[in-house]
């Protein structure tokens, strides 16, 4: 056993010499294992395939890689700070991570509203449906978990916040989603307390590794938003932009 440990000890490659195996999904140079695909493809073709989205349990990681791991898919690697710092610095990878919570956003019954602000919403085409579904799915619940720390780490911790309001809202407020309580208040609300030493201990987070994504820093090479189609429209209609009101949820109490 000794030796076997010395063994694993001098084969551990460092994070400088580990493949980035994560940023080459996202830059769609490998496919997402076991069963999955490149990345444009999963986007393109996966997109409201509910079933398949439900019943697949190999993708979740690919699409939110986190610091901590594969989670339960050994092809999976766990995100690297290096690469989760490529990924943040290149464009393309950062609109491929909107595509991808797009992506999950639709498959639970929600959609994105502004790329800025991260606001989300229910879509009014499904979210019945979707709601449903999340109530009685409960392994769902582990993938939002993971959405929620990935996002931070990918370069988008700015979403994380209008999620959780809108959760609360759904399950506290409105009784909708009342089957996702325990984990909203055990898992998710946590998601946001970074400065927690139990947040620090299970996600291997530093303050460096929510640095913004590229995507907000370069606002000229972003597409218009639907908040900039409105404002153009209004504009050409001599009215004034209306201001949307963005009720924060701040009343819930943070439990780690």
């Amino acid at each position: 056993p000794k030796m076997a440990m010395t063994y694993r000890r001098k084969n551990k490659k460092t994070e400088e010499e580990e493949e980035p195996t994560n940023f080459l999904f996202y830059s769609n140079e490998v496919p997402s294992r076991p069963d999955g695909d490149f990345i444009d493809v999963i986007h393109a073709k996966w997109f409201g395939n509910h079933h398949l989205l439900e019943a697949h349990h190999g993708y979740i990681q690919w699409l939110f890689p986190i610091f901590e791991g594969g989670g339960a898919n050994m092809r999976s690697v766990a995100l690297n700070k290096k690469e989760a710092k490529m990924i943040r610095e290149n464009l393309e990878c950062a609109k491929r991570v909107i595509k991808s919570y797009r992506l999950m956003l639709n498959f639970y019954g929600m959609e994105l509203v502004n790329e800025q602000t991260g606001e989300v919403r229910r879509d009014p085409s499904n979210w019945k449906d979707r709601y449903r579904n999340l109530n009685s799915n409960s392994h769902n619940y582990l993938r939002i978990s993971r959405i929620l720390t990935s996002l931070g780490e990918l370069g988008f911790v700015r979403y994380k916040k209008p999620l959780l309001d809108h959760f609360i809202q759904e399950v506290v407020e409105n009784g909708q989603l009342k089957n996702a309580a325990r984990s909203l208040h055990s898992f998710w609300v946590p998601c946001l307390n970074h400065d927690s030493p139990a947040y620090i201990k299970k996600t291997k987070e530093s303050p460096e590794d929510r640095e913004e994504s590229v995507f907000f820093k370069n606002p000229s090479q972003m597409p218009p938003s639907e908040e900039d189609d409105m404002r153009v429209s209004s504009q050409e209609e001599e009215k004034q932009p209306e201001t949307e009101e963005y009720d924060s949820q701040d009343s819930i109490e943070r439990q780690v």
